[in-house]
Parts: structure tokens; sequence; C-alpha cells
């Protein structure tokens, strides 16, 4: 039996009674045992006195101070050291921390002062601690902006938004990533167009989680152009038949066909685009027609076909969570799809892969996936499937009780954590169940 099916045992043991745990148990030893085992690179990141951030390795025997992101091996009658613990504290305090009074309030603790650790003064948010995760994704950093937002640390948000403002492209066409100092990409790797609708959607939503009302004022005065810019570069791509241009998307490999990944986004930020016109002071006509372009090609083409990743019959893909709440409203048929998905996606260790067309270490659960699924669940209504799904993120956290970014087939966490999406994810899954997300509506 694997650490993790014996961590899971003791966590739940008390639930389903010592009868099932045996069944468990038998069927557990049974398995087959062989796949693809992923080395976890990183278990943590801790925070300094000095505030620069390390990362904290799987072995390490120190634990994290509770409500703080310092270590216990930290010099405690060091000053600085005081002051980062009581400051990790207050700024948790001053939020709110989803699912405060349910069993995952640990996670959901934990990933908040992960997000914390992994935003820089300047906004720059990476998107993991670990080499080639070092930089800052739209996607990512548009995630943790919302997390942040409805999570009451609007200054966070605040701060990842100047950092995206300083970056934004003049034509509205985000790279995937850049380096946290500004200064552009740090590689070729294709734009991704669904960085503009992440944008647009991120930028929505901390408008409606309340912000004060000077701060609000300064985002809309920092974002002003660059949302202007994304919502114009969503018009520009859309083709004849009203879907966009062939682009990479969260999968983050060169693509030959338009993707459901690429088009839902760019509907979703669309959509907020014309909620934001107002605010913006710009007139959303343009905006508008393009937007029933794309929803009508999105549904009668892609809904025709169940939502595959790929016309007509590209299978599931976790993208189709882009497609319900809070990016949309509910829809039956939507709701349908994402339950196949769940299903169509799920791997043997519970969690679930990208989509049906990923042939890569099909065994190995991605923690991003299965948060998006939990999320489109939970705003759809479908709690228990939620439940299961936090379950799943939560029990297979890293030693130091982060989220990583995958859990391989032998049930370890693995790669790189904290995962900035991931942790986002369960964040925003967490408030949907509590308390609901603002859900960015259709332009009528």
């Amino acid at each position: 039996m694997y650490r993790g099916d014996v961590l899971f045992l003791r966590r739940y043991a008390w639930r389903i009674g010592l009868a099932a745990v045996i069944i468990v148990i038998a069927a557990v030893s049974m398995a087959p045992t062989s796949g693809t085992v992923l080395d976890l690179r990183a278990s943590g990141i801790e925070v300094e006195p000095s505030g620069e951030t390390a990362t904290v390795a799987p072995s390490s025997s120190a634990t994290f101070v509770p409500g703080t992101s310092v270590l216990s091996t930290a010099d405690h009658h060091d000053p600085a050291v005081a002051r980062r613990v009581a400051a990790d504290r207050a700024w948790l305090r001053a939020g709110t921390i989803p699912g405060e009074r349910t069993e995952y309030a640990d996670m959901a603790e934990r990933a908040l002062l992960d997000l914390r650790a992994l935003t820089a003064d300047s906004g720059a948010l990476m998107a993991a601690p670990v080499s080639s995760w070092r930089y800052v994704w739209p996607r990512d950093a548009s995630f943790a902006i919302a997390a942040f937002a409805v999570t009451g640390h609007h200054d966070d948000a605040a701060d990842v938004f100047g950092f995206l403002a300083g970056v934004a492209p003049e034509d509205g066409r985000w790279e995937a990533r850049y380096r946290t100092d500004g200064s552009g990409p740090p590689d070729d790797r294709p734009q991704q167009l669904d960085g503009a609708g992440w944008v647009l959607w991120a930028l929505w939503t901390f408008l409606r989680s309340e912000p004060d009302d000077d701060l609000a004022a300064d985002v809309i005065d920092t974002m002003r152009e660059a949302a202007v810019d994304s919502a114009d570069a969503i018009v520009d791509s859309l083709d004849e038949d009203g879907l966009p241009e062939v682009s990479s998307d969260y999968w983050e490999k060169s693509e030959s066909e338009v993707t459901l990944g690429v088009a839902a986004p760019l509907a979703s930020g669309l959509h907020a685009a014309i909620a934001l016109a107002p605010e913006l002071g710009v007139d959303d006509t343009a905006w508008r027609a393009a937007s029933a372009r794309l929803d009508a090609a999105l549904h009668e083409r892609f809904g025709s076909h169940g939502y595959p990743r790929t016309l007509p019959d590209g299978g599931a893909d976790a993208a189709v969570s882009f497609l319900a709440p809070p990016f949309a409203p509910p829809a039956s048929a939507v709701r349908d799809a994402v339950v196949s998905a769940e299903e169509a996606l799920r791997v043997p260790n519970g969690g679930h892969r990208p989509g049906e067309a990923w042939t890569k270490d099909v065994g190995v659960a991605w923690t991003p996936e299965t948060g998006l699924l939990a999320l489109a669940l939970a705003g759809q209504g479908e709690r228990d499937h939620a439940e299961r799904l936090l379950t799943f993120l939560d029990t297979y956290r890293t030693p130091h009780g982060s989220l990583p970014e995958k859990v391989d087939s032998s049930a370890e966490p693995a790669s790189v954590a904290p995962l900035a999406w991931t942790s986002s994810l369960v964040l925003l899954t967490l408030t949907e169940l509590t308390d609901g997300l603002p859900v960015v509506p259709i332009p009528r």
C-alpha cells in the first residue's frame, strides 16, 4: 500500500468504519502498482525574516509555524522572525479563510499563505517557486487575483494587476508567461490567446468582490488600456465562422485546430468586457457583435458534439469547466458535459488528466484540472462531487501541506509545490460552496 493510501485511511477511517477500511485495504493491495513515479522537487515555500522566499525540501523535518510561512527551525528569538510571524497571522485575519469550519480549513489556510508567498512586492506572482515555473503566467495570475479578491485581500490582487499592467501587450495578445522582473517573456513559447479572456474575467471578478471605492478606481485606471486592448484582440481573433483563430491554450503546446480551451475563456472574457464597458468608459458595440457570434459558434458547434476539446470528436477536456459558473451562468448541457468529463478524465489515483487526447503519463493526475472540475461542479450545485475532488486534493498535499502540480500513478504528490493555479482553484471552489461566487453575466 502506498503512503497516499495510508494517509487517506488515517484521515477518513473514522467516517467509513473499520469494516469498510478492511475492504479498502484489500482492494488497494490487489491494485496494479505499475505506473509513472515523478519526483517532488519542492514541498512548500517559506518566507524568511528578510522577506526572501526559499523552497522547502520534501525531506525537511521542519514544519510551518501555525498560521505562517515561517519554518519551525527559524530563530524565534530574532525580532525579525517574530515580526514575520505576526505579519502572516495579521494578514490571514484581515481576510476570510473559505471553508474555515470544514475539514478543508487547513488546506485553505496553506493555499492562502502560499499565494501570498508566491507574490512579490511588485505583484509578480510565480506559478511555483522552482526552476521553469518561476515566471508569471497571465492565466495563473488572473486566478490568483480572483482568489485574493473573494477572500478579502484586495490590496494583494491590486498588486498583481499592477504587474500585469506593466507587461500588458499593446495588441492585447498576451505571452504565455513573463519574467518576474517585467522584462518580457523568457523564451519563444507561443502566445496564448486565452490570456486576454482570463485577465478580463479577473478584472470583472475583482470589481464585483467589493473592494473599497478608491482601490477599485485605481485598478480601473491601471488596467483600462490593457482591458480594452484584450477585448479588441478577442474581437480581431474571430474568423468568419465566429470561432477564434488557432492558438495555444492551457495545454501550452502548438495546436493545429481551435480548442475549447481558447474559445471558452475568450467568450467569458468578452462577456466580462461588456459588463465592464461603463466603468472602462468605452463603446461596447463591436464587443457585443463579436460576443454574439462567438457564443453562437461555441454552443452550436462545440455544444452539438458535447463540448469536446476540438471539433468534431477531440474527446472530453477539463476546459469544459470554463463554460460553467463562475465563468458563465449554469446551463444543463454544460452541466452534463462537466459531469461526463469528470468521469472520463478520472485516473486510477482519483484525480484527473487534462483531456482524453492527453496521452502522456495517463495515470498521473494534474491538480489544476481536478481543481477546475471541482469548481465547475460546485458552481452547478454538485456539492458531493465537488467535495470528493477537494478531498482528493487535500489528501495528496505535500508533507508540508502545499498543493502540488501532480499526483503520480503511485498516489504520491509530484512535480512542484506549491502551485499557484491549484491553490487559487481550491480557494475559489471553497468560496463557491460557502458563499457563492459572482458569475459573469451573458450580455443582453
